[in-house]
């Protein structure tokens, strides 16, 4: 919940921060699987018998080790044939879980219930760049945009809740031109067959004949009722007016603040992993919403925590995949102080120099008393290259970095699980969450953020597994 202080490390200090126009994001790979050898023991003979004719003695146990082999040899190969000929006949009807050791049926391909280990099967659906366009997945050529033909409101609903969404939440579909896709083939409903589930609708098509995608809002985020000069620098942070933030939280345990979060759908709010180290249990903490100065909690609503969700691969030593989800017991009623912000959607591209904003009730300075009052600052993102510069090795994929060279300007003790933002389209993305820093405002130590974006698959499958 602390800013983590790398002292005894002793990294050099980046010379100037680049201003590349290369998106943020890396890709990561996945964990590999062996299957485990298979070890055969063949069974022991024993006995002696003879042969008849000439009255020599023939080791029982010779024979029928012989015997033995010529018939394990052909068992093996009758079931290595039946294995192929299953094999043949099952994966022509079953879809395999990537490098996991299952398949499954087509028609519980996106049914809502995960079949396999890693939640693969429930990965049919996703929403990409800003525009919000959406992508299925076609078993046999991969994600691929989806047509606006017949497209109606129902199936909206359906598919945003296929991604993780609450019904409750929907908020609207549109449709942007196919051109602005680099894609000549799309996934297109088939209204003729004779089902409602609109995954099992979708069939590949070369043409579109509307000439449009889909478009989807599965929530409405992203947007406040305040109205300010965001082109404006902020140096060490000033107070935030009211609505400014609707998304910021501030989670608290016996009274006292710990941690910042973000609003990312009426029962769910996103924070670091870290936070809950030393408070695992979700019964300790209180969320409260929609609050400016920390004193107005004695009249805001305390929403209790349901479930606190850490990512399984959370590092405690250089805080990598640090991010964690609340599931609330009761939902957050948006309004214009409490609204969610927006996840970013995949392939979603920040630039470096591009402004966010950082929000909290942290510690004013280092070493310092925490802000009675939230705070806001504005600060440039920064090349991935001068983030590893700055820290080494400590930077994963999965980390951002974002500040000023001469410092002065940062988050603090207190804000971890924050939100790190950014103004793009009109509408207020979750770039980063506040998670480590080598002090605070430092000169050449600029703030550390888990990116979000790399982390969209993990935060999708918790919200479908705990609806």
């Amino acid at each position: 919940m602390a800013f983590i202080n790398y002292a005894g490390v002793s990294p050099h200090m980046s010379p100037s921060y680049s201003q590349s126009t290369n998106p943020l994001f890396q890709e990561h790979p996945s964990p590999t699987y062996h299957q485990p050898p298979y070890v055969y023991e063949p069974p022991i003979y024993g006995g002696q018998s003879f042969n008849q004719k000439s009255f020599v003695a023939v080791p029982a146990k010779k024979k029928n080790i012989m015997i033995g082999l010529v018939a394990t040899a052909v068992l093996l190969a009758l079931g290595i044939i039946s294995a192929i000929i299953w094999y043949f006949i099952s994966s022509s009807n079953c879809i395999p879980c990537g490098k996991d050791d299952a398949c499954v049926n087509p028609s519980h391909w996106c049914d809502g219930v995960p079949q396999c280990r890693n939640g693969r099967d429930e990965e049919c659906f996703l929403l990409a760049n800003s525009t919000f366009v959406l992508y299925a997945k076609s078993k046999d050529f991969g994600w691929r945009p989806v047509c606006h033909d017949n497209w109606n409101l129902d199936h909206g609903k359906q598919v945003c809740n296929r991604i993780g969404y609450s019904s409750d939440s929907y908020s609207s579909y549109g449709s942007t031109l196919a051109s602005k896709v680099k894609s000549s083939v799309f996934l297109k409903l088939n209204e003729s067959l004779k089902t409602r589930d609109t995954y099992q609708k979708l069939s590949i098509s070369t043409r579109c004949s509307s000439g449009l995608l889909v478009t989807l809002r599965c929530i409405d985020c992203g947007g406040r009722s305040y109205i300010s000069n965001i082109s404006q620098r902020i140096v060490g942070g000033t107070v935030a007016n009211k609505g400014e933030f609707p998304w910021q939280v501030s989670l608290q345990i016996d009274k006292y603040h710990l941690c910042g979060g973000t609003i990312i759908a009426p029962y769910w709010v996103i924070t670091a992993a870290h936070c809950g180290e030393r408070h695992p249990y979700p019964s300790l903490w209180r969320v409260y919403g929609g609050i400016l100065r920390q004193t107005e909690k004695r009249t805001a609503k305390a929403h209790t925590v349901e479930k606190f969700i850490r990512h399984e691969k959370f590092n405690k030593r250089n805080k990598d995949y640090d991010v964690a989800l609340m599931k609330l017991k009761s939902p957050f009623k948006f309004s214009e102080t409490i609204r969610p912000a927006c996840l970013p959607n995949y392939g979603q591209g920040f630039q470096t120099a591009d402004e966010c904003w950082i929000s909290g009730w942290g510690d004013l300075m280092e070493g310092g008393t925490e802000a009675k009052s939230l705070q806001k600052s504005s600060l440039p993102l920064i090349t991935y290259q001068d983030c590893r510069t700055s820290y080494y090795e400590f930077i994963t994929p999965r980390m951002l970095c974002a500040g000023f060279e001469e410092g002065g300007v940062d988050a603090c003790q207190g804000d971890s699980g924050g939100p790190l933002v950014t103004n793009q389209k009109s509408l207020w993305w979750l770039v980063g969450i506040t998670s480590w820093g080598f002090g605070c405002a430092r000169p050449g130590k600029p703030g550390v953020y888990s990116r979000v974006v790399s982390l969209l698959d993990w935060i999708y499958l918790q919200l479908k597994a705990h609806r």
